[in-house]
């Protein structure tokens, strides 16, 4: 044991030494050049034979039979310039899914894709290879790690680590168990992140100043605790173990948004744990064990000292979620080289969840005030009964008035959005130029209720885009279904025209009316559109959860500075469970109904019940409707003015008050006294 000690203080003596510095980073950057430059070659080529099966199979159309097409169906080939034919026998048996039932190939872009996956390397997964900016990125990201692990003098732990996770993963790997080897390499990866980053966090954080200092030694002890070890070890095995318990046989797009679902749920809610723990124990437990004497006593004033806890919990929380944040990217990427249960289960992973999309809702009439006004006076003219309470005084005219106008409001909106049988309704969505140029075309997302809403039946509807010829579609109640609209349906100002028909077609073309009336709520037919690419929207996500993360630490740090570590663990997670449940609070209080015929003391605590519960809800709501994994998981962009209003109401703001609430209490307490007892 002692020889061991003597070689590795020996390579950590020659690790640190000038001539190492500059040996290493050359090492490292040749290594990862060597590797890097067959998969970027392989990937650009890959990505330009995919471009040219494209061209070749432009206007493809197997009911006119067309050159293309009649070759993709017989042969299961492409014959590219040169005579060079690419596919295969498996390309064969899938080219009837490639058509619709109108003979227009479908997806042309996801057909290119699997008809070149026949051409591509066999070392390296084809969903990988396609993405030569993501190799690039990848191959830069892993060279500038390894310098900076060099310059930390991690070269040598991250050599060990390398190794290791090698010599386990290659034989799963050889055996055709490609996804445990990645589990084991993606633990060996991320904890030699983690170690990374709290290695940079430790130096950056190394200065004389009061709240870097704090900051630094909260950091070091945190790493340090019992509690912070496990929180942080079993996330770091959990999240590449999710995948394996992801069952296969469900379609694709499916998987990859459980594993978003759950990998970012997981890493927020272990940080947010690990948080109010660390947070609420910091401050307690050194006024309880006397260490704050020694600090205070010093020249640090006690509003440093809770602002440098509060700054160690930010960089202990940034490097928590982008550890996990790289991890939930990595095993995504990885699970989407699965096989999809079809080319549109493929052009439905690509184009609606690993993508940044836009929503717009169409444009409804807005009912005029004078002819509501019009309509409740008739209401109330033709109800006797209304016109008898008023006269008597059981009811006042304003009462009955608004009561009324909200009823109407409410039917209006529901007539707009409500389409009888055999008839059509017209509706017109605006600003969609940005979706007319996209490379994408965008979707009809629409859930329409019908009937008894039988999940077990099948209903016929007609969308009619434009000019276009309708389109006939059997859809599912109370299911969100999607529906790809053709870009050249959007006009040049960006409106689109969606006629919406509801009855159906007959092969011979006839046309028959739906059951009963069907219709669907505000966010039941809307249009997606890509803005931005998945990547991004992933990193927006994450600086969100980043920012309501600091409020907790803020919360957690205030309410240990005043109270001992259980109340204060109490009333943080207490305060964080209200945030978190707020939504389902709205919902109950819409449906929270308080009888009039109750007596006057029962009545009166469901009013005071109702109102604190309403402020609770509105207190919190900034908090719950600021989190982005729901549009994540969706493929819904979240916008930069979103980070920003979250990170300034809830991470600038929230924090703010917290800190400011703690400080005052903290500062006229008596720290002496208090820590004497017991």
């Amino acid at each position: 044991m002692s020889r061991f000690a003597e070689v590795r203080h020996g390579l950590a003596r020659w690790e640190a030494s000038s001539r190492a510095r500059w040996i290493l980073p050359c090492v490292v950057a040749i290594a990862i050049g060597a590797a890097a430059t067959p998969l970027v070659i392989s990937s650009f080529r890959y990505s330009a034979l995919v471009s040219e099966i494209a061209d070749v199979l432009k206007g493809a159309n197997a009911a006119q039979r067309t050159p293309g097409a009649v070759e993709l169906l017989e042969s299961g080939t492409v014959t590219l310039l040169g005579d060079r034919k690419v596919g295969s026998a498996r390309i064969r048996a899938m080219a009837p899914e490639f058509f619709d039932e109108s003979g227009r190939l479908l997806e042309p872009a996801a057909v290119a894709s699997v008809i070149a996956t026949t051409e591509a390397p066999t070392w390296a997964p084809p969903t990988i290879v396609e993405q030569s900016s993501l190799i690039l990125a990848l191959a830069l990201g892993i060279g500038a790690i390894g310098i900076l692990a060099v310059w930390l003098g991690l070269f040598f732990p991250m050599l060990l680590i390398v190794v290791g996770c090698a010599a386990v993963t290659a034989p799963l790997w050889w055996l055709g168990f490609l996804e445990p080897g990645a589990a084991v390499a993606g633990i060996g990866a991320l904890l030699f992140a983690f170690l990374l980053l709290s290695r940079l966090a430790l130096r950056l954080l190394s200065t004389a100043r009061p709240i870097p200092s704090v900051a630094h030694a909260f950091v070091l002890e945190g790493l340090r605790q019992r509690i912070s070890i496990g929180f942080i070890g079993a996330l770091l095995v959990i999240l590449p173990l999710i995948p394996l318990s992801i069952d296969s046989r469900e379609p694709l797009r499916y998987q990859v948004q459980t594993y978003l679902s759950k990998g970012t749920t997981l890493v927020f809610v272990f940080a947010a744990c690990l948080t109010l723990f660390l947070a609420c124990a910091t401050v307690s437990f050194e006024i309880r064990d006397r260490q704050v004497w020694g600090l205070l006593t010093k020249p640090l004033s006690r509003l440093n000292y809770l602002l440098g806890k509060f700054v160690g919990l930010l960089v202990l929380n940034a490097i928590i979620v982008g550890v996990g944040g790289a991890a939930v990217f990595a095993h995504t990427e990885i699970l989407r080289t699965r096989q999809a249960a079809d080319i549109a289960d493929a052009a439905a992973l690509r184009d609606q969840v690993l993508v940044a999309r836009a929503v717009a809702i169409p444009e409804y009439p807005i009912l005029e005030p004078e002819r509501l006004d019009d309509m409740v006076a008739r209401s109330i003219e033709q109800d006797s009964i209304l016109r008898a309470d008023i006269a008597e005084g059981r009811r006042s005219e304003a009462e009955v008035r608004r009561e009324l106008a909200q009823g109407k409001l409410k039917e209006f909106d529901v007539q707009q959005r409500t389409v009888d049988a055999g008839k059509s309704r017209t509706f017109v969505f605006h600003g969609l130029s940005e979706a007319r140029s996209a490379g994408s075309d965008p979707v009809l997302r629409y859930k329409f209720h019908i009937g008894r809403d039988d999940s077990h039946e099948t209903f016929p509807v007609l969308f009619i885009f434009a000019d276009a010829p309708p389109a006939m579609v059997n859809y599912v109640p109370v299911q969100r279904n999607v529906f790809p609209i053709p870009a050249a349906a959007i006009a040049e100002d960006g409106t689109l025209t969606v006629q919406v028909v509801n009855g159906g077609l007959t092969q011979a073309l006839e046309f028959y009316p739906g059951p009963w009336s069907l219709n669907f709520d505000l966010d039941g037919f809307e249009v997606l559109h890509r803005v931005g690419s998945f990547e991004g929207n992933f990193v927006r996500a994450l600086l969100v959860d980043w920012s309501k993360l600091a409020f907790l630490a803020a919360l957690g740090v205030a309410a240990g500075s005043v109270l001992s570590f259980p109340v204060a663990v109490l009333l943080a997670f207490t305060i964080f469970m209200s945030g978190s449940l707020s939504p389902f609070l709205g919902m109950a209080l819409r449906n929270y109904y308080i009888r009039d015929e109750s007596d006057w003391l029962t009545r009166a605590f469901q009013h005071g019940v109702k109102a604190i519960a309403e402020t609770v809800r509105w207190a919190f709501a900034p908090f719950s409707e600021s989190g982005a994994t729901t549009d994540l998981v969706d493929g819904q962009v979240i916008t930069w003015m979103d980070v920003l209003a979250t990170f300034w109401k809830v991470g600038v703001a929230w924090s703010a008050v917290a800190l400011t609430a703690g400080w005052l209490a903290f500062r006229r307490k008596e720290i002496a006294i208090y820590s004497g007892q017991g």
